[in-house]
């Protein structure tokens, strides 16, 4: 009673408009208010706030954070929008495959389904509406399309899985490779069939001189891709190292090479990465607390005990995971629900033969479907303000998306081979 008592004032909290971690870390306070048999002292709620953040992979997030701003502000974003034009705008429907394959590129770089959203989404959504789309239309390719971000390396909430879970953080971003471009491939399928139903504009055909010019212009951060996954993979330097080595190129290319972003600028990315970064590890925290209580109380054996019949069923347990991470996505910031639900799911997934890499993997891409869907999808609430839509035209246009993602969710889930076979061949 007292736990059902305090995840509904928790979820109350969270429809009332209270921010994210508060909302999370009262279902503790309250539960042990109510709770006779709770004996622990309060002070153990910040012994386990402090003790989630002491992991030294999670030190790659501030770094990663701190790269898609920079990118952001230094001219990075915009470089890679004009080539990705360059490349595809022509195209029926251009400027949505144009978004698609931007989101993709910039994804090897950011790790941030928010970076994504909030920077390219500025210069994406503003120059569609100034060819014709549809703004709800601009939107929804915009907020779907950053969901890549967090799925190609470098990946923000790969990393984080991968520290809460004990699995390698390397498998798991080469892992991400196939899945973000099969979700990138799909979505453009979308977009070739609206953009033929509707009669979506057209852009005239970049000339080749053009083409290798923006190619050029956008060369330093494609490189970037190169550089971290090569570094990994030779064992230069580790995963979370790899951040610190992301965010010092992206530095120096948009401090020496595009020249756009100066002292002052960097010292403003910097106060606005802190402050995004504070709000992610007080969340990472806050969702470390409710984590605790909930193992306190039995309900991972709880929910072991009840998905112990599928065990033997791989492919129901499997169903059952995405529906039951979908759920949580609705109602949960992603990088809580990871915090949370992660692991629980993992010890139930290995007992059923599931491996750590492909269950994780399919773990982050449910909960990415989360970013676009009410009630506190972050990607959701950025393009609607920059749109200047409303949430029905919104939701009205993003549900194809929705559906093709899960589609490609699926896909992932139901044939291991997608996210296993290039972390077999490369680090075998």
């Amino acid at each position: 009673m007292p736990l059902s008592f305090s995840s509904a004032a928790g979820l109350i909290l969270l429809f009332l408009g209270v921010p994210v971690g508060i909302a999370l870390v009262a279902i503790p306070i309250i539960f042990m208010f109510m709770e006779p048999r709770m004996t622990m002292p309060m002070l153990v709620i910040g012994q386990k706030m402090f003790g989630s953040m002491d992991s030294f992979p999670l030190m790659a997030v501030p770094f990663f954070v701190l790269v898609g701003q920079v990118m952001n502000m230094g001219g990075i974003t915009n470089r890679i929008f004009e080539f990705a034009n360059a490349l595809v705008g022509h195209f029926r429907g251009g400027l949505a495959q144009v978004n698609i394959v931007a989101s993709l590129l910039m994804s090897g770089m950011s790790g941030s389904a928010v970076a994504d959203a909030s920077g390219l989404g500025q210069v994406e959504i503003e120059v569609m509406k100034k060819e014709g789309y549809d703004p709800a239309f601009a939107a929804a390719v915009t907020a779907s399309s950053a969901t890549i971000g967090p799925i190609i390396p470098p990946s923000i909430p790969l990393v984080i899985i991968g520290a809460i879970t004990n699995t390698s953080i390397s498998q798991l971003l080469i892992a991400g490779i196939l899945p973000g471009l099969l979700m990138a491939a799909a979505m453009c399928l979308l977009v070739a069939y609206v953009a033929r139903r509707d009669n979506l504009p057209t852009r005239p055909r970049s000339t080749f001189g053009s083409l290798v010019k923006a190619f050029f212009d956008a060369l330093p951060a494609l490189l970037a891709p190169v550089l971290l996954l090569g570094g990994i993979l030779m064992g230069v330097f580790t995963p979370t190292e790899a951040s610190a080595v992301a965010a010092v190129y992206a530095i120096a290319v948009a401090m020496f090479w595009y020249r756009e972003l100066d002292l002052r600028g960097l010292f403003s990315v910097m106060v606005s990465s802190a402050v995004t970064v504070g709000a992610i590890f007080f969340i990472i925290a806050c969702a470390a607390t409710v984590s605790w209580l909930l193992t306190w109380v039995g309900v991972p054996q709880a929910l072991a005990t009840n998905l112990s019949g599928l065990i033997d069923s791989p492919n129901i347990l499997m169903l059952a995971i995405i529906a039951f991470l979908l759920v949580v996505g609705c109602f949960l910031e992603s990088n809580a629900a990871l915090i949370l639900v992660a692991p629980l799911l993992i010890p139930i997934g290995l007992a059923a033969g599931f491996d750590p890499v492909h269950l994780g993997t399919t773990i982050v891409l449910v909960l990415m479907l989360g970013l676009i869907t009410p009630p506190v999808g972050m990607n959701m609430f950025i393009v609607m303000a920059i749109a200047n839509i409303s949430l029905k035209d919104y939701v009205r246009a993003t549900m194809p998306f929705f559906w093709i993602l899960l589609v490609a969710t699926f896909m992932v889930a139901y044939i291991p081979w997608i996210s296993l076979v290039l972390p077999t061949i490369m680090l075998r």
